[in-house]
């Protein structure tokens, strides 16, 4: 296979993508489009010092905790909490600080996107803001770890070794109580749950019909399970209507691939995911610039605010086989899997607002709706 051009090389070696593929040629290999990543590098980097200014105004109102507390760096150590839980008791976790996957560039993730919980063995749990409440679901300590989203590689709490985790830098300063307040809770719509490997979150919602996304430094995957087959019929087809994008930036470097979507997986552990853009042009297809989603996720751009208006409803309807062909290509899976809606703003922490009606994956022998209007 030929080496990727310059350009590429050195936007991996500077950690700004991943596996990116091969352009698309008469052979069908699948297309890649995306303007190189060096030039949404540049306008990054002369960001850097407005999010560093946004970054210390949010520490001033939310000073760390003082004593009783724990400081929790990314050491990939479950540290305990020193505090013995019984089920159904309710607790309070309060936590202030950030972890720096590179300082000077100020990339960063908050307390609410990086700290996470379980009791004794039990499953993992991420808090969904920074003083987040919850009943223990069993008997037995507290256990707290500071971890990005997408580290650990069961719900166990085991950590992902490959790819290797990244250098991080930072510290949480984190309380645990017994006098739990009223706080967010992390409901997912009738239907659809969270993909736990990101953990859950307070950002999405049903709404008359709809589900509502508000993200705003923070992830999540909301996930539908289903089990269709893929055939030249599929079609997955939907309306969204999106207030406002969380990046200012185009969304495929790591520093600025912050993004509102709707996804397909399929059963061969892949998905294609189609999404708005603040600037990339309709047709724009390129692989995920993160670690371990470089080998998982392609995405498509659908829209952007310069060509779509915001504040309007839009109707998609896509044919899977055909953009799977266009998009991804080498052997086709067989089915239909799971349907996601992403919302990601970790990176360049701003809100993002969407809503989506109508959801329905439908081939010749029938549809299957999702979220179907008036539900």
């Amino acid at each position: 296979m030929p080496k990727p051009a310059l350009h590429l090389r050195l936007a991996q070696a500077l950690e700004l993508v991943g596996d990116q593929g091969q352009p698309q040629d008469h052979h069908g290999l699948p297309q890649r489009n995306a303007p190189a990543p060096l030039r949404v590098f540049l306008p990054f980097i002369r960001q850097r010092k407005r999010r560093q200014q946004r970054r210390l105004a949010a520490s001033a109102l939310h000073p760390e905790h003082g004593a009783g507390t724990l400081s929790l760096g990314a050491d990939q150590r479950w540290h305990d909490a020193g505090i013995n839980v019984s089920k159904g008791e309710p607790i309070l976790i309060s936590a202030s600080g950030r972890l720096f996957l590179n300082k000077a560039l100020e990339v960063s993730v908050g307390a609410k996107t990086c700290l996470w919980y379980r009791i004794g063995s039990g499953h993992i749990n991420r808090c969904i803001s920074e003083r987040h409440s919850f009943i223990a679901d069993a008997d037995g300590p507290l256990y707290l770890q500071a971890a990005l989203p997408g580290a650990f590689d069961s719900p166990a709490g085991t950590l992902a070794t490959e790819p290797a985790p990244p250098h991080i830098t930072g510290s949480l300063q984190v309380s645990v109580s017994r006098q739990p307040q009223e706080l967010p809770t992390a409901t997912a719509p009738q239907g659809w749950q969270y993909l736990w490997r990101l953990g859950e979150a307070a950002i999405f919602d049903q709404c008359d019909g709809t589900i509502c996304c508000h993200t705003h430094g923070d992830v999540g995957i909301l996930q539908y399970d289903i089990d269709r087959p893929l055939t030249d019929s599929s079609r997955l087809s939907w309306d969204w209507l999106v207030d406002a994008l969380p990046s200012t930036l185009p969304e495929h470097i790591q520093p600025t691939h912050d993004y509102l979507s709707i996804a397909v997986e399929f059963d061969n552990g892949l998905d294609l995911t189609y999404m708005w853009s603040s600037q990339l042009a309709p047709d724009t297809i390129f692989q995920c610039p993160l670690p371990y989603w470089d080998q998982r996720e392609t995405h498509w751009v659908l829209r952007n605010p310069a060509l779509h208006a915001l504040h309007q409803w839009h109707s998609e309807s896509r044919p899977l086989l055909e953009d799977y062909r266009r998009a991804i290509g080498g052997p086709l899976p067989a089915r239909i899997v799971r349907v996601w809606l992403i919302a990601n703003s970790v990176f360049q922490n701003n809100p993002g607002r969407c809503q989506y009606r109508a959801i329905t994956l439908e081939d010749a022998d029938g549809s299957t709706g999702l979220l179907e209007d008036g539900e």
